[in-house]
């Protein structure tokens, strides 16, 4: 085997850039969500349960974290846990798999959590219109989480079918069979 492309996004783009394009996801899929919310469910807001929504919040990286898992779990006992911290107070969880995995496989551990949290904020965005405003800024918060994932996808989209991903220090290989 050898390595086709190495994606390292640190390198690539730089933290703050990849943060930039975050806030900016997280802006738009807000305003793209709530706007038309607001109008189809044109009843008042309610601002009780706060407690549930600040819950909601903090429990959206580890949660997602855990979906990233859930496609690759035959792997768990040879993946690294890494914690990190960026701008103080965010913290950073890197799980690196030791072995190479299929391109589809990792493609799938990306997009899951994407899929289904943001598929059950929505549903509770139109099943709860009152508190759709507190729907809308998790379903937002979670699709500015999810912007790295969509760059890394980006990048494995146009590598050679059956390619395998190996995680590694420096970022990500795509190695290919010679």
């Amino acid at each position: 085997m050898h390595c086709w492309k190495t994606i390292n996004l640190e390198r690539q783009f730089g933290f703050y850039r990849v943060f930039l394009l975050s806030s900016i996801i997280m802006m738009m899929v807000f305003s793209l969500i709530y706007v038309p919310m607001n109008l189809v469910y044109s009843s008042s807001f309610y601002d009780n349960h706060l407690l549930g929504f600040v819950l909601g919040l903090i429990s959206i990286y580890p949660l997602h974290k855990l979906i990233h898992l859930l496609p690759i779990l035959p792997y768990v006992n040879k993946m690294r846990w890494k914690w990190d911290r960026k701008l103080i107070i965010l913290p950073i969880v890197s799980l690196r798999v030791n072995r190479p995995i299929s391109k589809h496989l990792y493609m799938i551990a990306l997009l899951a959590p994407f899929l289904f949290i943001n598929s059950l904020l929505l549903a509770g965005c139109i099943q709860f219109p009152h508190y759709s405003h507190y729907f809308a800024i998790l379903l937002a918060f979670h699709s500015g989480v999810c912007a790295i994932d969509f760059i890394y996808a980006k990048q494995l989209m146009y590598s050679p079918k059956k390619a395998l991903i190996e995680e590694n220090e420096d970022g990500y290989e795509i190695l290919i069979y010679q």
